[in-house]
């Protein structure tokens, strides 16, 4: 745990086989709406430390703040949510960020009021986070010029701020399944390479920028990148790339300036909805369990579908990979 902000904060670390030689690389990694540090790596990756473990990455899954919502004992469920473009916004820069006849979700109580289209955290997840980084690099036998940021869904998003916000921390940046909103894209401080992942047919967090089917307004991969590497000449024509693990992926990705500093990855799954890539349908859930190891701080969480260690899941090569191909924080 970590004391922050007057609240204790929770979080998991996966150590490989391989930790105590030399400095490893290590990775942030957010899970989303809903879910729970363990259950993302437990079911909605379908166990995202087994590659971890093979490509020799120390894993840090922060917890989000959480509350109780709905009425009676079987209605209840925990909402965890990270707060990824700060206090609750109803309208960004450029507008609403949902429609009049949005989905509803429960007001995080530090909120106070989250008006028609808000449902993050209000905490200070920024500052959390960049304490967590600096312990993790303290404490830990970790390559401080290696710290990687990622997440899933809302995870995605708080990764997408922290990239943007702290980027002298980071090494690259992946955003799979989740972008921050129109009006929020932004340009990190420091030159960061990044990737992004997304469903072609995610209807949550829809790819191409349109409203989800709840109803809200999340900014286009295009425009995440554009926005990523302001204006620079490289970014202004793609190609086509091929990750090399796994070959045979069911994926279409572009880059843009390639093998450079402002690297950007745009990969497209065309069947893929709003869940982690490769993984079979029913790991859907979003995480919205836990593992024992989590049981005692959420005791009201479901436990989590164990991983299938037969099942591949190209998604998480297709993160080493990316990840591995940024061996260096950039200046």
């Amino acid at each position: 745990t970590l004391l922050h902000d007057g609240l204790e904060r929770e979080y998991f670390v996966f150590l490989p086989s391989g930790y105590g030689t030399d400095d490893l690389p290590v990775a942030l990694f957010m899970h989303g709406y809903g879910g729970s540090a363990t259950g993302t790596e437990a079911e909605v990756t379908n166990g995202l430390n087994r590659y971890a473990e093979e490509y020799g990455y120390v894993m840090v899954f922060p917890q989000s703040t959480w509350f109780m919502a709905g009425g009676s004992p079987q209605e209840r469920w925990e909402v965890s949510s990270w707060n990824h473009i700060s206090d609750g916004y109803d309208k960004g820069p450029e507008g609403p960020i949902c429609t009049a006849d949005a989905r509803s979700y429960p007001c995080p109580p530090e909120c106070g009021s989250c008006g028609e289209c808000g449902w993050a955290s209000c905490h200070d997840d920024v500052g959390f986070l960049i304490k967590l980084v600096r312990r993790i690099v303290a404490d830990l036998q970790v390559d401080p010029g290696r710290v990687y940021v990622s997440g899933f869904s809302n995870g995605a998003m708080m990764a997408n701020r922290m990239a943007c916000e702290a980027s002298e921390l980071f090494a690259a940046a992946a955003l799979v399944g989740g972008r921050v909103e129109p009006g929020f894209e932004c340009t990190p401080t420091n030159t960061l390479p990044l990737l992004q992942i997304n469903g072609g047919e995610d209807e949550d967090v829809p790819a191409d920028g349109s409203v989800s089917r709840a109803g809200f307004f999340y900014a286009s991969t295009a425009a995440i990148a554009a926005q990523w590497n302001d204006g620079a000449a490289c970014a202004e024509s793609t190609k086509e790339w091929a990750p090399q693990a796994p070959a045979d992926a069911p994926v279409r990705c572009r880059i843009a300036c390639a093998a450079s500093r402002r690297e950007s990855i745009d990969c497209i799954w065309p069947e893929g909805d709003h869940r982690w890539p490769g993984t079979q349908g029913f790991r859907g859930s979003n995480g919205y369990c836990v593992t024992g190891l989590q049981a005692h701080s959420m005791p009201e969480q479901a436990k989590c579908i164990a991983p299938d260690s037969d099942q591949e899941t190209w998604g998480s090569r297709l993160l080493f990979e990316f990840f591995d191909r940024h061996p260096g924080r950039p200046d």
